[in-house]
């Protein structure tokens, strides 16, 4: 009881005395409580909320690119060799393969001899998928070079390839096997190519 204060009779603190111990006292009502531990936490609530809003945002979108870069295919391999530097070469190993066109004669072609062009590397090459061991393909450029190949195992060959201009004539060549064994039945034949042929 501070100092001047009075009692009312009986011992009882007066109606005075209990105002006077409110003063300055902190309220505990539970609203209060609730209140003050929302300003307190206000600042941090928001910005996780925030953070949060974001990074929904964000990662579908990195998701979304990375899925993208993982399905699509992979773009053709850079040529090493383009124009006169692929001639003599393998087209599948310097990569002239991967966009390739090509032309196949759809009748009277016993052994599927055709034409591959690949623009990008500025060649042709010859191609046979239906022969037997010993048969030749060849391919030769007018005022260019020949290139040849023999089947060695299978029914599958390719020659190297020859560089082209931007226009040109090509001839194509299969050739069957002198062997003993052979069971083929044709004779050579050759095909004639040029820059406006349909390639597909």
């Amino acid at each position: 009881m501070l100092v001047g204060q009075r009692r009312a009779p009986g011992g009882r603190v007066s109606d005075s005395e209990v105002e006077a111990e409110g003063d300055g006292a902190p309220d505990r009502s539970p609203r209060r409580r609730v209140w003050s531990w929302l300003r307190a936490h206000s600042t941090h609530a928001l910005l996780v909320a925030v953070a949060a809003a974001v990074v929904g945002g964000v990662v579908p979108v990195l998701l979304t690119g990375v899925l993208q870069d993982w399905l699509s295919p992979p773009p053709p391999a850079p040529a090493t060799c383009p124009g006169a530097g692929c001639d003599g070469k393998d087209p599948q190993k310097e990569g002239c393969s991967a966009d390739a066109l090509t032309w196949l004669p759809p009748k009277d072609n016993p052994v599927s001899l055709h034409v591959r062009r690949s623009k990008r590397c500025g060649v042709v090459w010859g191609r046979i998928t239906s022969a037997e061991v010993g048969d030749v393909v060849t391919v030769r450029v007018e005022g260019g070079s020949a290139r040849s190949a023999v089947v060695e195992f299978g029914k599958d060959q390719y020659t190297p390839m020859v560089s082209v201009g931007k226009t040109f004539r090509a001839t194509a060549c299969a050739e069957p096997t002198v062997s003993a064994s052979r069971t083929g039945k044709w004779s050579k034949y050759c095909i004639v190519v040029t820059d406006g042929t349909a390639w597909k």
